[in-house]
């Protein structure tokens, strides 16, 4: 019963994360868009704590941690970020005590966003730095004039997952797939989001049809494959992890083993990103060092994932209670590949590429300029 309220509760966060693309795309005809695109600057809830607060209470309401060593000169005095609920949260909640960050002699606060709306809201009044979203998300400010530049992206997994009968040891993945979308695949979010649009993506390439079922939240897809009204659920983490804790539903397919085998010369598939908006995104020196503060925390991550997962734990009471219903070795909640470099430039360009012949609408139009990246040179 724990686990499915987390799952319930974890509708919130999937569509923070999930939805992130809906916040600037168009819906077909006939359907409304709950992001409201026409309308970029919306009233922002306030996130002035000094400390971690919590849990929220409301859904609009935002977490702050003052991770601050507040010694020695600085590039600037604060730098704000903000990411929806998500392991990829965790480099940008631990930065501030970083070794990295404290030589120099920048301090951070984080903020929680929580709907496409809010997140919308932090940047176009100038209360965020540097945030996490989906990689249209950002293609569509850019398009749209805000001053933003992507600095990393990362491909987080994707996961369908369905009854345990439908696994086939040994099966290649892209016969899994093909078949799995025989049936009717249910997403737990809105219509054009970042899963979604790779989901589509993929099956486009293979020359499919992709039967689609959207559903209120990551626990009632769940309750559906049980009820056996459906074949499989596209879920992010945490909601695959929490889904997949009660038995009879298990991890069946990461859409990134699908994308590899697909585009052979394109193995990476980034779904989102990390980039400097407002004045951030002009100073060089900012960027970088928030590049290589998230480069370097994503890699931790995955290096050492027991010491994130007390990381977790300390600092946001909402993964404690996610994580303590999952696995323990946290290896599969945390997975998730850093690209930067070269390759994170050309593993971004190529999947907006294939955005933009899905649907232009999804990243604004057309593909964004040159100086829209900013990712370093590390590999």
């Amino acid at each position: 019963m724990k686990t499915l309220t987390l799952l319930a509760a974890c509708a919130i966060f999937v569509a923070g994360w999930a939805i992130l693309a809906l916040a600037y795309a168009t819906v077909p005809a006939g359907q409304t868009n709950p992001a409201n695109p026409t309308k970029l600057a919306v009233p922002a809830n306030q996130a002035v704590s000094a400390k971690l607060v919590g849990p929220a209470n409301q859904a609009g309401s935002a977490y702050v941690a003052d991770l601050s060593e507040k010694t020695g000169p600085r590039l600037k005095g604060h730098l704000r970020l903000a990411a929806p609920l998500v392991p990829q949260a965790l480099p940008l909640l631990r930065a501030g005590e970083s070794a990295l960050f404290q030589q120099a002699g920048v301090d951070t606060s984080f903020s929680l966003w929580r709907s496409p709306e809010q997140l919308r809201a932090l940047v176009a009044n100038g209360q965020v730095d540097a945030v996490v979203a989906a990689l249209p998300t950002a293609a569509v400010l850019a398009r749209r004039g805000v001053s933003c530049v992507v600095l990393a992206a990362y491909a987080a997994p994707l996961w369908l997952v369905g009854p345990s009968d439908l696994v086939r040891q040994g099966e290649h993945p892209l016969d899994t797939f093909r078949r799995l979308l025989d049936r009717e695949i249910l997403l737990p979010f809105g219509p054009g989001n970042m899963p979604e649009l790779a989901l589509r993506v993929l099956a486009a390439q293979g020359g499919q049809d992709c039967p689609l079922r959207h559903c209120g939240s990551a626990l009632e897809a769940v309750n559906l494959l049980r009820l056996g009204r459906g074949g499989a659920a596209l879920l992010p983490e945490p909601s695959v992890s929490l889904a997949t804790t009660e038995g009879g539903i298990v991890r069946l397919l990461d859409l990134r083993e699908v994308w590899a085998a697909t585009f052979p010369d394109h193995t990476d598939m980034p779904t989102a990103c990390f980039m400097a908006v407002g004045p951030t995104a002009h100073d060089p020196a900012l960027r970088t060092l928030l590049r290589q503060g998230f480069v370097e925390g994503m890699r931790d991550m995955e290096k050492n994932p027991q010491a994130s997962l007390v990381a977790a734990k300390k600092y946001s009471p909402e993964l404690s209670a996610v994580l303590e219903r999952t696995s323990n070795d946290g290896q599969l909640f945390l997975s998730s590949s850093v690209l930067a470099g070269e390759r994170g430039r050309k593993a971004a360009l190529f999947m907006l590429q294939r955005l933009m012949g899905l649907n232009p609408a999804s990243v604004g139009g057309n593909l964004p300029a040159n100086d829209f990246w900013d990712m370093g040179h590390e590999e």
